[in-house]
């Protein structure tokens, strides 16, 4: 309706911006009068909206009278001050229909049905006040009214409204916005303690009721542009974290692989956890790259701890570049992040000592490899960096490094078809993701994959394992050409979800 040609003026006084008080003042009061001609049918509207359109007429002849206001603000404040202390008198007629009144207008009048409205301590009575500058203490030594005077006026008012009253309705909040708010006057604590025989009290509490809509998930379906985006995103390859995107929830995989919408970039006052975990990623690359494809030795090890404190500052200064670790909470994390690189050295520094050999095949090594999936007539690829591949004691090892909290139970695996279902596996899909790419570089008898946990040190190497039942302690980390063609089974019917035109984006509450 606004948008309508009889209305152009007010659209721009809505959205035209205000350069001083007079126009703001204008532009309002015309918004008031078009709303005052909208509410006719509405008596409380109109009467409202006629107020207010005092109040701006107020402000508007004091604005040209004295110009003490010439910016907008102090037109709005000025407006806020005016408009708190207005008031709205309701009129009727003496004879019919409902009377609202005051507490002093019922004075030597009998009612029928009286409804009062906030019969709540320090609304009825008001008790104390500092509406005088006058104090307590001077006005009880010259005998001047006190508060408890005004409070017995109104407990007179009070009563005599009810005298002969037939039906009374007391209302009340229960609603607690203060100290003393939401408490019930002392007026009705009273009529419940002293009330005769004769007369029927009941109780009621009335509350709004509030509509609880059952909310539909959301479901986007797949055009032929997204399918485009799809089959271009299987070409390139699809990573384990984003098919572990899916798995938590469709609608995020859409909006971040399919859109490409990111977050909005915020300065980071506080290292954030994946920012920590760039820098201690990045910090061991360097530490373990040169020495690809060569055997751990203790002297290395040692050599590599002197340098820590200048990798992982320089690491901070290349990730963390908005911001500063020298206090606070972001030196702390500083702290942690050199002290896990420094236990991780540690850790591999007791296993060799207790006569275990490591050699270290790659570090963050970018691999990827091609499914063949007949249901598609399109190129499918998964691609993915592994943080490390090494042999332990001749055992082949593929190791994902985790700087959070990791649950051993989410690698083991009873149910294959959970993998991809259960974002509580997410963990053992993205390594057995990593053990099928590395598989199909270089094939191998059997491996272990699984995840290094800074936080969880202690553990060691945390492997991926099946298990026949959930109640078994006894569990298989062997990965072989078996254990990778029942992951790639799942595997492909994930992609298939993921492209098949028929199967929309559905929303998962997580």
């Amino acid at each position: 309706a606004l948008a309508g040609s009889s209305n152009t003026p007010l659209v721009d006084w809505l959205f035209k911006p205000w350069t001083n008080s007079e126009e703001a003042i204008t532009a309002c009061l015309e918004i008031l009068d078009h709303c005052r001609n909208s509410f006719q049918a509405e008596t409380i509207d109109r009467a409202v909206l006629h107020r207010l359109y005092g109040v701006f007429s107020q402000l508007q002849s004091l604005n040209a009278k004295y110009r003490h206001f010439a910016t907008v603000h102090s037109a709005s404040s000025i407006y806020t001050e005016t408009v708190s202390r207005a008031t709205l008198d309701f009129e009727g007629d003496a004879y019919s229909g409902l009377q609202i009144m005051g507490v002093l207008e019922t004075r030597v009048l009998d009612f029928e049905n009286v409804i009062v409205l906030s019969v709540n301590e320090g609304v009825l009575p008001t008790g104390k006040s500092n509406s005088s500058f006058i104090t307590y203490d001077l006005k009880k030594e010259f005998n001047l009214p006190l508060y408890t005077e005004k409070d017995a006026i109104y407990t007179y008012h009070f009563y005599h409204m009810l005298q002969r009253a037939k039906e009374i309705t007391l209302l009340h909040t229960t609603q607690a916005e203060g100290l003393s708010a939401g408490e019930k006057s002392r007026f009705l604590l009273q009529l419940e303690i002293e009330s005769p025989v004769t007369h029927s009290l009941k109780h009621t509490l009335i509350a709004p009721t509030i509509p609880i809509s059952a909310q539909s998930k959301k479901q986007i379906e797949k055009t032929p542009a997204v399918l485009d985006r799809i089959r271009a995103l299987a070409a390139y390859g699809f990573s384990p974290s984003a098919l572990t995107s899916y798995i938590r929830n469709p609608i995020d995989f859409y909006y971040d692989k399919i859109l490409r919408l990111k977050e909005a970039e915020e300065v980071e006052e506080t290292v954030a956890a994946n920012t920590l975990g760039t820098i201690v990623h990045d910090t061991l690359e360097n530490f373990y790259k040169p020495i690809e494809n060569t055997q751990l030795t203790i002297a290395f090890l040692n050599s590599l701890k002197p340098k820590i404190h200048d990798e992982v500052t320089a690491q901070f200064e290349k990730t963390y570049r908005h911001g500063t670790f020298d206090k606070g909470k972001n030196l702390i994390i500083f702290e942690v992040a050199k002290r896990y690189v420094s236990n991780f050295i540690n850790l591999e520094i007791s296993e060799i000592e207790k006569g275990n050999t490591i050699e270290i095949v790659s570090v963050e090594n970018m691999i990827e490899a091609s499914l063949d999936i007949t249901e598609l007539d399109f190129p499918v690829k998964i691609r993915g960096k592994v943080d490390r591949i090494d042999f332990y004691n001749g055992q082949l090892r593929i190791i994902d490094y985790k700087t959070g909290s990791v649950n051993p139970a989410d690698l083991n695996i009873v149910d294959w078809e959970l993998l991809t279902t259960d974002y509580k596996y997410s963990k053992a899909f993205q390594v057995l993701s990593y053990a099928l790419m590395t598989y199909r570089r270089t094939a191998f008898d059997s491996a272990e994959a699984g995840i290094i946990s800074f936080k969880k040190l202690q553990a060691g190497f945390l492997p991926f394992a099946q298990k026949e039942a959930p109640n078994r302690t006894a569990k298989d980390t062997r990965i072989d050409e078996t254990v990778l063609q029942t992951f790639e089974k799942e595997l492909v019917k994930l992609i298939c979800e993921i492209t098949s035109p028929e199967v929309p984006f559905i929303e998962k509450k997580v």
